[in-house]
């Protein structure tokens, strides 16, 4: 039994032009979908019907090139003889030098027919050809350019990408003017047929890693693409229960170029306003654009309070309840992380309460309009932290520690690392709250073992750590150096030469 994409692919476009006409009028529901014009023409002898999405163009646009494809299909018919006809092709090769428009190509295939009509060109059929004329007319709905709502900076750009893939790829192409940026097209979702660009440099990014990539791109039998870049990374990566991102998302023009000079690729999907970045290591989600925005030592200290955050917000709470367990033992000087145990709940379940509160109180504020959103924050936190307290729910310490610990989760622009930090925080305080300082020991190493085996695209996730490399690797990590001692690629991804990398 054949499925209905193969059912299209078999399809041929036939020299019948009422054939056509009625295979995709039921097909995309012409007469049905309102938002699906049909317009038939008679230029001359020849007969034609064409189809575009309303939406996808401007009016006037759309007359004035109408209205141009008359008078040009008109002079080539006047210009020949009419007993020796004329090829579609001579027909597309006037229409190309004289149409005053972008582009003009003959389709051959009834299933790229159907991927045209759905996305915006208009497709012509005309009356004893087997092909179709595609004029790319399409102008896509989208909102202006907008700064990052995540990867904000003091100084440097402001410009973010929006839902709409060409200006996605022409903000990356702006910056980097290189003739080896590769830009391949790609169609991914058998319903959604969703446009996603693959963009590598030809003479950095390794070839191996380029294949890979487009291969498993290629090989997508996902049927619709409608939550854009996350489902390209669960199924090209097999994302299951891993919570740690292999790919990198950025909504900045200038993070997504960088990443192409370093050997990565890049995949913009269209109708997401976050590029991927692919491979990336756990070190890599924790550079900040502002680090690059700054000298070199204030961009060097950026650095480090970062690794600081990060580990502090998966370490701490486990830390602090271990502390607690063993109070006795305990010197004077870190005695302010004892809590008075006086509460009628153990310490690991306020822990706990206080992480779930944190997260309800972050959606309520999400999803919240934005009128109310900072009155309501501002209140719930308000009440929740001067009460919690006051009947004993939470003890002050346990909202110190844990209202850091949400802070420095977002010190990274990766909010995808955050919230795997998160799990992992989560994942260590429930050992410790079994075990204690055992219980602790084991949440750490089996977390050291999941980012040991994690690899994103073939990479190790926690290079240049483990397995180490100071040049080209820990030290770029550690310091941010000024530009003219940068090396570029990252040693993991130097293209692979005869005899290594």
């Amino acid at each position: 039994m054949t499925t209905f994409t193969e059912d299209i692919a078999k399809h041929e476009i036939s020299a019948d032009l009422q054939k056509n006409v009625d295979y995709i009028n039921h097909l995309v529901g012409v007469g049905t979908s309102w938002d699906i014009l049909a317009k038939p023409f008679r230029f001359g002898n020849l007969n034609m019907v064409s189809y575009v999405a309303n939406g996808f163009f401007l009016t006037m646009n759309m007359v004035l090139i109408l209205e141009d494809f008359q008078k040009c299909i008109q002079d080539f018919i006047s210009g020949r003889d009419p007993a020796k006809g004329f090829t579609l092709d001579e027909l597309v090769a006037y229409l190309n030098t004289h149409v005053a428009f972008v582009q003009v190509q003959p389709v051959d295939k009834m299933s790229d027919v159907t991927r045209f009509i759905l996305s915006g060109p208009m497709i012509t059929f005309i009356e004893g050809f087997d092909k179709a004329l595609m004029i790319d007319t399409r102008i896509y709905p989208m909102r202006s350019i907008a700064p990052p709502m995540v990867e904000r900076v003091i100084r440097g750009n402001h410009d973010g990408f929006t839902e709409t893939m060409l200006m996605n790829t022409a903000l990356i192409r702006r910056r980097l003017r290189d003739p080896r940026l590769r830009v391949e097209l790609l169609q991914v979702g058998t319903r959604s047929q969703t446009d996603v660009s693959f963009m590598y440099l030809q003479d950095v990014a390794d070839d191996k890693l380029i294949n890979d990539v487009r291969q498993k791109l290629k090989s997508m039998t996902t049927e619709a693409m409608t939550m854009g870049e996350q489902e390209v990374i669960d199924v090209i990566g097999k994302v299951k229960w891993n919570p740690y991102p292999i790919a990198r998302y950025t909504e900045r023009p200038d993070v997504a170029a960088t990443a192409l000079v370093e050997g990565h690729v890049v995949i913009v999907v269209d109708t997401t306003a976050e590029v991927i970045i692919a491979p990336t290591t756990f070190f890599q989600h924790l550079q900040h654009p502002q680090e690059y925005h700054s000298y070199p030592m204030v961009g060097t200290y950026l650095r480090w309070v970062i690794l600081f955050a990060v580990f502090s917000s998966i370490f701490l709470p486990g830390v602090f309840l271990t502390m607690n367990a063993y109070p006795s033992l305990i010197p004077k000087h870190l005695a302010f992380f004892l809590a008075n145990g006086k509460d009628p709940l153990p310490l690991w379940l306020e822990l706990l309460l206080a992480e779930v509160s944190l997260d309800v109180l972050r959606l309520a504020v999400l999803n919240t309009p934005v009128a109310l959103a900072s009155a309501v924050g501002i209140v719930a936190a308000m009440l929740f932290g001067q009460f919690a307290t006051t009947i004993q729910l939470l003890q002050p310490e346990v909202l110190v520690y844990m209202g850091f610990v949400m802070i420095a989760q977002y010190a990274t622009s990766s909010f995808e690392l955050g919230s795997a930090n998160q799990m992992a925080r989560l994942w260590i305080l429930l050992w410790t709250a079994a075990l204690q300082w055992i219980g602790f020991g084991i949440a750490v190493l089996s977390w050291l073992i999941l980012l040991l085996r994690t690899k994103s695209f073939g990479i190790p996730y926690l290079w240049p750590l483990l397995p180490f490399r100071w040049t080209h690797g820990m030290r770029d990590v550690l310091f941010r150096l000024p530009v003219p001692n940068m090396d570029g690629v990252p040693g993991i991804l130097r293209r692979r030469k005869k005899g290594g990398v």
